[in-house]
């Protein structure tokens, strides 16, 4: 799956709660998205990297470290 990070500077937490499918409680914020991340097996690729928060891609980095399951690339 890819995510735009133009998008995510767009639309923030509520694109990634509809591209990554997230539940409806989802807190719509950093911890929120690690906690969900945890949980997903996934393969995620973050096109447009530049347009990111550093915060929101070392949460995605961290969860992928966590959780066996997820992979995480940055597409450059």
């Amino acid at each position: 799956m890819q995510i735009d990070g133009k998008l995510i500077k767009e639309d923030g937490h509520d694109y990634l709660m509809e591209v990554l499918n997230l539940p409806d409680y989802y807190g719509k914020n950093l911890d929120a998205l690690y906690d969900c991340l945890c949980e997903m097996e996934e393969e995620i690729e973050l096109i447009n990297p530049e347009d990111v928060d550093k915060d929101i891609i070392d949460t995605f980095k961290d969860a992928s470290e966590e959780n066996e399951f997820l992979k995480f690339e940055i597409l450059y």
